[in-house]
């Protein structure tokens, strides 16, 4: 089968139901042995505490997922009309994981979302065009979550990830 180049631009979105995921850390899963990262966010990986951070932020996603239940996930951005500035990253996948925006099946809530509002995450600018930010800063201002643990770990994250690569520069 022939690939044109509008194919290689522009896939068809991959959909999965997420049933029971085995959690990685506060932005990744892994099903069935394949790793799979939530986009538009990121969790705190090492925070020089004993990765106290890092093991907190998969607990809490842990945690939203026994409570919620399944998730539906795409790998195209389902928080992209809240967004204040265009998305540059459009990567389906970063570090050998597959890039996937999920809502819980049982009430619709966007996972990403609810874990940058509850200060387990920030907002990851180049894949969320800042959709999350107002909800990363009211978690910061209300110290909610990890921001009430380690305020300039979760700061300088969100700096980092706020920041936007020279190859997205307009």
């Amino acid at each position: 089968m022939l690939v044109n180049e509008t194919q290689l631009r522009e896939p068809k979105p991959v959909n999965l139901q997420v049933e029971n995921p085995e959690i990685v850390d506060g932005d990744t899963f892994r099903i069935d042995g394949r790793r799979y990262r939530l986009i538009g966010m990121d969790a705190p990986d090492s925070d020089g505490n004993g990765d106290m951070l890092k093991t907190a932020a998969g607990l809490y996603l842990e945690e939203l997922v026994r409570q919620n239940g399944p998730m539906d996930c795409t790998s195209e951005f389902l928080d992209k009309p809240l967004a204040a500035e265009g998305i540059c990253r459009r990567s389906k996948s970063s570090w050998g994981r597959l890039n996937l925006s999920c809502r819980f099946r049982s009430n619709g809530a966007s996972v990403g979302a609810t874990m940058v509002r509850h200060g387990y995450a920030v907002d990851y600018r180049q894949h969320s065009g800042l959709a999350y930010a107002a909800l990363m800063k009211d978690a910061a201002r209300e110290a909610r979550g990890l921001w009430g643990v380690d305020y300039r770990a979760m700061r300088q994250l969100a700096i980092e990830r706020g920041r936007l690569p020279e190859s997205c520069a307009k």
